[in-house]
């Protein structure tokens, strides 16, 4: 009599199952089967699985373990009860505000990992499970970046004033490239002059959280923009804000100064950057969003 099934991702615990057939029904790669009355596993079963964890999570007896975390015990899930209402997550999502001024006062390492765990959790395309995080706390480490930034776009502003700095960046930029730079030289421009007042327009002061991950595997910016969303919205429960660093993200992956500093694999691209701090602003009112644009088929 068989009283497990077993292979190197997955071990079955048979005289525990009830044969309710919750796992057959949830794979989502129909990797479960019952054969005569008897739970079997495809073939292919190694090969397919993704380490998803629906099996063992709908498992009603705990029957099922995944080996990748063999020493650690699954959460319960919770009951619906104990979900926040529609409306109190939508209060949430409306107070959300993209915060770039920031008291002085460090983040306590413990409320950062509490912000890593809801990214720890955030969904991933096929279980992919592949994005890391860059924390940068120090002062010194933040400044740094935004001088190098600063650097780099004085140089592109005075080769597109000059004319033969003009014509030596037509022949380094694509036509797209340099359509956009020419049409971005005043914006270029204007954020200079923001940083020459002591604005720290790249970072915002903040403490920063570089979201990356392997670019040969795929899905990197869905999957590190969705582990953002929900950062953000976690960083606004902790009463802390954030905000998204688009140039920043470009700028990472652009040069290798930056990539050094924050010591990102060479494999690595950066899909999502965000600032965050004590938030040193508050907002009276929720911002008025333009009218939905939805197709209903």
């Amino acid at each position: 009599m068989i009283n497990e099934i077993e292979n190197s991702k997955i071990k079955i615990d048979i005289d525990n199952c009830t044969k309710c057939k919750e796992c057959v029904k949830d794979c989502v790669a129909n990797l479960f089967s019952f054969n005569q009355g008897f739970l079997r596993l495809d073939d292919s079963f190694e090969e397919v699985c993704i380490e998803c964890g629906h099996c063992e999570a709908v498992c009603p007896v705990n029957a099922i373990q995944l080996k990748f975390h063999e020493e650690e015990e699954l959460e319960h899930s919770s009951i619906r009860e104990e979900f926040p209402s529609y409306n109190s997550f939508l209060k949430l999502v409306l107070n959300r505000r993209s915060i770039r001024r920031f008291k002085e006062k460090t983040i306590p390492k413990d409320l950062i990992e509490k912000l890593l765990k809801i990214g720890k959790y955030s969904p991933t395309g096929s279980n992919t499970e592949n994005i890391s995080y860059t924390i940068v706390q120090e002062r010194a480490t933040v400044t740094a970046i935004s001088k190098h930034i600063t650097s780099k776009v004085t140089k592109l502003v005075n080769a597109l004033e000059d004319q033969q700095g003009r014509k030596l960046l037509e022949k380094r930029f694509t036509e797209d490239e340099m359509r956009l730079a020419v049409e971005n030289l005043p914006k270029s421009k204007r954020k200079l002059e923001m940083i020459k007042q002591g604005i720290d327009f790249w970072c915002w002061n903040g403490e920063l959280i570089i979201i990356h991950g392997d670019k040969t595997v795929g899905g990197i910016p869905s999957n590190t923009a969705l582990a953002a969303a929900n950062i953000m919205l976690a960083a606004e429960i902790l009463g802390l804000g954030a905000c998204s660093l688009g140039y920043l993200t470009y700028f990472i992956n652009e040069s290798q100064t930056i990539r050094e500093l924050l010591k990102i694999p060479n494999n690595h691209i950066v899909g999502y950057s965000l600032t965050m701090g004590y938030p040193d602003v508050k907002y009276k009112r929720i911002p008025a969003r333009k009218p939905l644009r939805v197709q209903w088929i």
